[in-house]
């Protein structure tokens, strides 16, 4: 008789008893996935984010509010009772996670483009409010179903992109263009939040009602730091500035003219203090960038600092900035006339934004004053 061959069968494990180990891991570390997912969101935009024009980071950013949008409809429909396909119910668990990775990617996008166009002045107030949130995204994960703090965190991230998402579209930047970037936050935000919420029989302006004020609120308090002029008026930003004894424009770039300070300011190579000789003028020289297509007016303000009245405005001239240049357009304004004591000059928009500050000491100069160096700005 011939032998009869036996053969083993070995079944393959099924899908769910295969992701068990992954879920058992996922439970252990669960803890660390806060940090672990604010430092990849940061990191990834870091390395990823070129410009504020460019159109591939606005469309990573456009997807970015997509898929959380997305996300925000899902979980709100589960918690209607609305029944969820398979496959979106198996992962639903771990929707938090992704949005705050979504959210980390974000605020980490707007602490990094705000901050170029942010100047030490009362315009940092909205930065330090991106980064207070970017830092706060941490600790969010367990409190990302909460509807009023998606509201809240979906629309102040809606109207944070088309502050600069539509004036680069448009090649404007004013307050009309800023009011539009709200009203669209606004219908973005009630379109989401209405597929969310939707219940059948019920009006939509009812099932909106947990969510509403909310949104409202978080727009209009955006708005009023904008009236305030405490929004930095992105996506302009301003380059490089300083002040100078004398600025030339010539075929190879700006030529300057300063005295060198001492070796351990290595950092300030333009005049501060500025050592005045009689007849002499003051020049203050700026870069600001502005993405193509842009013609925005911009101002010097100078000012100088009185005793019992503060900051007193002398001159405000005005000139025209062109965008397109990576370092920025470059101009310069001049001031004569000039006394001894202490001196500002800020670069507003039309608007009265602030841009930058450039604060400095005029002082009598002294017959040894050191001969000034001369470099050339390309």
């Amino acid at each position: 008789m011939r032998p009869v061959r036996q053969t083993m069968h070995t079944s393959l494990p099924s899908p769910r008893k295969a992701a068990r180990p992954l879920a058992a891991l996922v439970r252990r570390y669960e803890k660390y996935s806060g940090p672990v997912l604010f430092g990849a969101g940061f990191l990834w935009d870091s390395l990823t984010l070129t410009r504020i024009d460019n159109l591939l980071d606005n469309a990573l950013l456009l997807t970015y509010l997509a898929v959380a949008g997305g996300l925000i409809i899902l979980t709100l429909r589960s918690q209607e009772g609305a029944p969820l396909p398979g496959p979106v119910r198996r992962v639903r668990p771990y929707f938090p996670w992704v949005l705050q990775f979504l959210f980390g990617g974000l605020f980490s996008s707007y602490v990094i483009f705000y901050f170029k166009s942010a100047s030490f002045t009362r315009t940092q107030l909205f930065f330090l409010i991106l980064v207070a949130l970017l830092v706060g995204n941490e600790f969010l994960h367990d409190r990302l179903e909460d509807r009023r703090l998606l509201a809240v965190l979906y629309s102040f991230c809606l109207l944070s992109f088309f502050a600069f998402f539509l004036p680069v579209v448009l090649a404007k930047v004013n307050g009309a263009i800023f009011a539009l970037a709200g009203v669209v936050s606004l219908g973005a935000s009630l379109l989401v939040f209405s597929l969310g919420l939707a219940r059948a029989g019920v009006p939509r302006r009812q099932a909106l009602r947990p969510v509403a004020p909310w949104i409202a609120l978080t727009l209009l308090a955006v708005n009023l730091l904008y009236v305030a002029n405490l929004v930095p008026p992105v996506p302009l930003a301003l380059k490089s500035a300083g002040i100078y004894h004398h600025v030339a424009r010539t075929e190879h770039g700006y030529e300057v003219q300063y005295v060198p300070g001492p070796s351990y300011r290595f950092w300030k190579k333009w005049d501060d203090p500025f050592l005045l000789s009689p007849g002499e003028s003051v020049y203050c020289y700026t870069a600001v960038f502005a993405p193509p297509r842009f013609r925005v007016p911009v101002s010097h303000v100078w000012s100088r600092k009185s005793a019992g009245r503060g900051w007193v405005q002398t001159d405000r001239i005005r000139f025209q900035v062109r965008g397109g240049r990576e370092q920025g357009f470059r101009g310069y304004t001049r001031k004569q006339g000039i006394g001894p004591g202490r001196w500002r000059v800020e670069v507003e928009t039309e608007s009265g934004q602030i841009l930058g500050r450039i604060d400095f000491t005029v002082k009598e100069s002294p017959a040894s004053r050191p001969p000034l160096q001369s470099k050339l700005l390309p």
